[in-house]
C-alpha cells in the first residue's frame, strides 16, 4: 500500500498513567502528571501535537484531570484512553499477573471496564475519547468488540514482531503490518479486514537490518528454544547481526531511533509512531529515568532525534486520530448495507 502524499505523519503517544510502575490496586498517587506543563512547553516550541493515552487512575484525580485539560486546550492534543485492567472496575476478576492482559478478562468484563474508563474520561474533560491503547498491550478480538460498542474509532496497541506470550500470556503481534490498517472483532488482530470498524496504528517497531521479510524470520529463529538455551539473540546484537528496536527513547539511542527510522521507511512504513510513559518524565518513577539527569537526557534524545529525522523524510506531527483520517481509507460497504444506510468512520 503506498503511502499518501505529503509529508510523513509522525506520531508522538504518551501512556499517561499512575506513578506506581508495578501493578498495584492501593496506594495509587499521580504525581508525574504535575510534570506534563514542562513537557508540553517542550512539545509546544517543537511544533508537536501529541496524543495522551490516559488512564482512569489520571483522569479521576481532580488535580491530575485539571493538568490534562490544560496541556490539552485548544486542540493541542488529543486526550484518548489507556486501560490498566488491574484498577479500572469492575474489579470482580482476580489480581494475578494474567489478568493484566485485557485480552484474557471475560469478554463482558473487557466491555463493562472500557465503559468505566470511558464514562471517567467523558466526566473528567467534557468529550468522548475516540482513541484507545490497552495497558501492556494486551489486545485481543473481545477488546475490539468492546471498542466498537463504547464509540471508538481508533486503536494503536499493536506492537509489529513482538510476541507476548512469554509474558503473562499477552498476544503475538508477529506478522501485524506496519502500516495503519482496520481490525475486526471477528479475526486476529494481527489480521487486515477492510470493512473493520476500528482503525488500527501501530507503534513503530522493526530491526537493524532489512530487509524485514529476511530478518524477520532470522530473529524470530533465534528466540526459539534451543537456540535461547544458547543466548542466540543476545550474541546476534552484541555482533551487530541483528537486533529488534522500537521507535522510544526510553529504550533506544537516538542513533538507533534513526536506523530503526530508516529501516521502516525502507520497507514501505507510512508513518512513524514514537512513544514512552509519563513516568519517565519525574526522577525514580519509571526504570528508565533514576535520576534527574537522566529525565534531562530523555528530553534530549527526543530533540535530537527530530532534528535528525529532517534530513531523511519530510514529516508532520499527528495526532493518532489525525494519522487515522489521512492514512485509513473508509471501510467499503457491503451490498446490504449501501442501499439506503450510510456509516461515518474514520489511536
Amino acid at each position: 500500500m503506498s503511502r499518501a502524499p505529503g509529508p510523513l505523519p509522525l506520531i508522538v503517544s504518551l501512556d499517561t498513567e499512575e506513578d506506581n510502575w508495578n501493578r498495584s490496586r492501593t496506594g495509587i498517587t499521580v504525581e508525574n502528571i504535575a510534570e506534563l506543563p514542562r513537557q508540553a512547553r517542550f512539545f509546544e516550541r517543537l511544533g508537536v501535537r501529541p496524543t495522551y493515552f490516559t488512564a482512569y487512575q489520571v483522569a479521576i484525580d481532580r488535580c491530575a484531570a485539571a493538568v490534562m485539560r490544560e496541556v490539552s486546550q485548544d486542540g493541542r492534543a488529543e486526550l484518548g484512553a489507556h486501560l490498566h485492567p488491574w484498577n479500572t472496575p469492575p474489579l470482580t476478576e482476580a489480581f494475578v499477573p494474567r489478568n493484566s492482559m485485557t485480552w484474557n478478562l471475560p469478554a463482558d468484563l473487557q466491555l463493562a471496564k472500557i465503559r468505566t474508563l470511558t464514562a471517567a474520561l467523558e466526566e473528567a474533560f467534557g468529550r468522548r475519547p475516540t482513541s484507545f491503547r490497552a495497558g501492556r498491550y494486551g489486545i485481543g478480538p473481545d477488546t475490539v468488540s468492546a471498542l466498537q460498542v463504547c464509540g471508538y474509532r481508533v486503536d494503536s496497541s499493536v506492537s509489529p514482531f513482538v510476541s507476548l506470550e512469554d509474558v503473562d500470556h499477552g498476544p503475538s503481534f508477529v506478522g501485524a503490518p506496519i502500516v495503519p490498517y482496520r481490525v475486526d472483532p471477528s479475526a486476529d488482530i494481527r489480521q487486515q479486514s477492510p470493512n473493520g470498524a476500528i482503525g488500527e496504528i501501530p507503534l513503530s517497531y522493526g530491526f537493524s537490518r532489512g530487509p524485514f521479510s529476511v530478518f524477520e524470520p532470522v530473529q524470530r529463529l533465534m528466540e526459539a528454544l534451543p537456540l535461547r538455551w544458547l543466548r542466540a539473540p543476545g550474541i546476534a546484537a552484541r555482533t551487530g547481526l541483528i537486533r529488534r528496536l522500537s521507535l522510544s527513547p526510553e529504550f533506544q539511542s537516538v542513533a538507533d531511533m534513526l536506523t530503526l527510522s530508516a529501516r521502516l521507511l525502507e520497507s514501505g512504513a507510512r508513518h512513524l509512531h514514537i512513544s514512552w510513559h509519563t513516568p519517565s518524565l519525574k526522577p525514580g518513577l519509571s526504570p528508565f529515568t533514576a535520576t534527574p539527569a537522566d529525565v534531562e537526557r530523555l528530553y534530549a534524545s527526543i530533540e535530537a532525534y527530530f532534528e535528525r529525522l529532517v534530513p531523511m523524510t519530510s514529516f508532520q506531527f499527528m495526532t493518532v486520530s489525525e494519522a487515522a483520517e489521512l492514512l485509513l481509507p473508509l471501510p467499503v460497504e457491503s451490498p446490504q448495507h449501501s442501499r439506503g444506510s450510510s456509516r461515518s468512520l474514520v489511536r
